[in-house]
């Protein structure tokens, strides 16, 4: 028999902390297992995110109530009270007198059993004010409330000033939208009349400088997406309207042969063969084999022969590239800080120092590309991160070493670069840059 919801949630957050499980891969498992329903499901992973991303908040709460010393407390009953917590605090359709009774219950049913006194006091003590006492003037403060490491608040705060840090947290706190990008061969009032069909409800969504872009859609309500009669046709692939975008000013043409310097899971790559209407070449690079397995399924399954995965290191030059690429993306590996809604456990994992040496390694694919790609030919620069030294800082030391190249602008504003912040923008942080190589 299956554990309860609650109890599932807690098991899958120990293994985190103990085992440095990821969420996402744990979530799939339950879905493949069957054992729960789709609202349980739901439920599960809310729970999941939502303690992982309020980690901080809830362990201030659990310190101010208890009166055992956080690293004293096993990772089971710690998992127990931030999920009880999470529940009381963020979860206004679930009772507190539920939360509580639920949690006491799970700790009952454990080796742990003798504890259930200490989790119910604990939990009965929790209260909104333990964080609406928190003051909004000290980066200590905004961090504790916002659930983001200190470093990154102060961080944030100097870049963008206390307002814009404040809500671009609130904002990353969020539950994700989830975006589609419809293929070619379906138009978007039809992939929404299919959707609805299906009991999914969308909407397109239109982006600044590009009304003729109409490729993504928001969906309002997802259902069993992934047994939908679009999902089983191929009509629409999942991916946020930045990421598409990138794809989409690299103007891949039908002939064209073009390199997608770090393309898993390949769904860029998938775009531009769509972009391409399938006549041309597209070498898609990924150093691990898995991912290039992965390429290949999605290539298979939405039909883009014209793709050839390789193993490559997108960072380590490769004569057998030189000038080769009419066009080529740089979507490179970043600190991943604008996809905070959907892997909340990031702002955990990375340092400061991460970032520099992040803004290095994607400097060195731009320069590894630059030498693949031929004279008059188009670049792309691209990464799911807010951070300017990631950003702007790598495209102004780029060009300072490759005369050769300019920024190309695009779209109706003819911008050459543009951030997208998910308080202002709605969709993923992201950053997107296109250059031109001199002939």
């Amino acid at each position: 028999m299956a554990e309860s919801p609650r109890k599932k949630a807690v098991l899958i957050l120990t293994d985190i902390d103990k085992k440095s499980a990821y969420p996402n891969i744990e979530m799939n498992k339950l879905r493949a297992a069957g054992q729960y329903s789709p609202i349980d499901l739901r439920f599960i992973g809310e729970i999941i995110n939502g303690v992982i991303k309020r980690k901080l908040t809830l362990d201030y709460i659990i310190s101010k109530h208890s009166k055992l010393k956080l690293n004293k407390i096993a990772p089971f009953v710690l998992n127990v009270l931030r999920s009880g917590i999470y529940q009381i605090v963020y979860m206004d359709r679930v009772p507190d007198s539920a939360a509580v009774n639920e949690s006491v219950k799970i700790i009952k049913k454990s080796s742990v059993s003798r504890l259930s006194a200490y989790v119910n006091a604990v939990l009965r003590a929790v209260s909104i004010e333990d964080i609406n006492s928190l003051s909004s003037d000290s980066a200590e403060d905004l961090s504790i409330k916002h659930s983001f490491p200190l470093w990154i608040v102060k961080r944030w705060i100097c870049e963008f000033g206390k307002e814009f840090a404040v809500s671009l947290m609130e904002a990353l706190n969020q539950n994700p939208s989830v975006f589609v990008r419809r293929c070619k061969g379906i138009l978007a009032d039809d992939l929404k009349d299919k959707l609805t069909a299906d009991g999914i409800e969308s909407e397109l969504v239109s982006i600044d400088d590009f009304s003729e872009f109409d490729y993504s859609l928001r969906l309002n309500k997802i259902g069993n997406l992934d047994k939908s009669k679009a999902f089983l046709d191929a009509d629409f692939y999942i991916q946020s309207p930045a990421a598409a975008l990138a794809a989409y000013i690299l103007e891949p043409q039908p002939g064209d042969i073009v390199i997608d310097m770090c393309a898993a899971p390949g769904g860029k790559t998938l775009f531009m063969a769509e972009l391409m209407n399938n006549k041309g070449k597209i070498y898609s690079f990924d150093i691990y084999e898995h991912k290039i397995k992965l390429i290949e399924e999605n290539c298979q399954k939405y039909k883009a022969d014209i793709v050839t995965p390789c193993i490559n290191d997108a960072s380590v030059y490769n004569k057998q590239f030189f000038e080769c690429a009419d066009k080529i993306l740089c979507d490179v590996p970043c600190s991943g800080f604008g996809i905070i809604s959907k892997k909340p456990d990031i702002k955990y994992k990375r340092q400061e120092v991460d970032i520099l040496s992040l803004s290095k390694l994607g400097k060195s694919i731009l320069d590894n590309a630059s030498k693949y790609l031929k004279p008059g030919g188009t670049m792309v620069f691209s990464t799911c991160t807010i951070e300017r030294d990631e950003n702007e800082a790598v495209v102004c030391s780029f060009l300072e070493e490759h005369p050769e190249f300019a920024l190309y602008p695009y779209g109706e504003n003819k911008i050459s670069y543009k951030t997208f912040y998910p308080n202002v923008d709605g969709t993923d942080g992201f950053f997107v840059c296109r250059f031109k190589k001199m002939e």
